[in-house]
């Protein structure tokens, strides 16, 4: 087994307290016999409690020492598969899925970039993490691109925030849970187009939205916007509400024609 030196070299902050487990694997809120994939399982301690659920699991960690422990303590069950490999590298399946983790602080905003962008997004996420970057993410500390497009896709909320001591070794900054349940909309059918639209409207930088996307929109053609969906018409592009962003990409959808969305495209490449 590992011992504290080499778990801070990877990173990896382990909860020790079963009970604790526990409670954490009921926050997911999944049918039984759902796929739920652990995302760093680490000594498995999260993937035994899964098991102990009901759930099909798929355990994903890519240290060998820890990848034996695994098949040595749970590689009985039929319900199980153990994954060796990069939790960064992993193909997400095309049935329905929900993801469950304490991956290493370090990769965290990388690893919700790929369950948002990947070809299949899950069902639900439930992501122990950096309290800062957390904030960061669900749109409480900052707006951002990454943080508009989560919250346009799923509901999120924290609903536990743990102790140093809960962890084994100590984590130097402060550690929440991130639970994110998908949103039933057909803005899924549109979320390649949405990311795009959103990404170019964020990285204009300009003073005003109005300004990001004038070569999008009109003069006339944003003075309805904003009137139509209840914001300034020299607003920035932190100042809108996820829904006021759903109605501006509906507008984008509707009235602009097709040589200023290849425009787009080809300006965010």
């Amino acid at each position: 087994m590992y011992d504290s030196i080499k778990r801070q070299e990877l990173s990896q902050n382990f909860i020790k307290n079963p009970s604790l487990v526990r409670y954490f694997v009921d926050l997911i809120d999944c049918p039984t016999e759902s796929l739920v994939i652990d995302l760093g399982a680490g000594q498995g301690i999260i993937t035994r409690e899964l098991l102990n659920h009901g759930y099909h699991v798929w355990a994903v960690e890519k240290d060998r020492e820890l990848v034996s422990a695994l098949q040595d303590n749970l590689g009985h069950n039929v319900h199980l598969k153990i994954i060796g490999q990069d939790i960064r590298a992993l193909k997400y399946p095309f049935q329905p899925y929900w993801i469950i983790a304490n991956p290493p602080f370090q990769i965290f905003s990388q690893l919700i970039k790929d369950l948002l962008f990947g070809n299949n997004s899950p069902e639900g996420i439930l992501l122990v993490g950096q309290k800062e970057a957390i904030e960061r993410l669900s749109g409480v500390s900052e707006v951002s691109l990454i943080s508009t497009l989560f919250t346009s896709l799923y509901t999120i909320d924290i609903p536990h925030h743990f102790r140093p001591s809960d962890f084994s070794p100590e984590p130097g900054v402060a550690t929440c849970v991130l639970r994110a349940k998908k949103i039933p909309t057909r803005l899924w059918q549109d979320a390649e187009e949405y990311q795009e639209f959103l990404t170019y409207a964020f990285l204009q930088q300009k003073t005003s939205l109005q300004k990001n996307l004038k070569e999008i929109f009109t003069y006339e053609q944003w003075k309805h916007i904003s009137k139509q969906y209840q914001f300034h018409f020299e607003a920035q592009v932190v100042d809108l509400s996820i829904s006021q962003w759903k109605g501006v990409f509906r507008s984008y959808q509707q009235r602009v024609d097709e040589s200023k969305k290849r425009k787009l495209r080809k300006e965010i490449l």
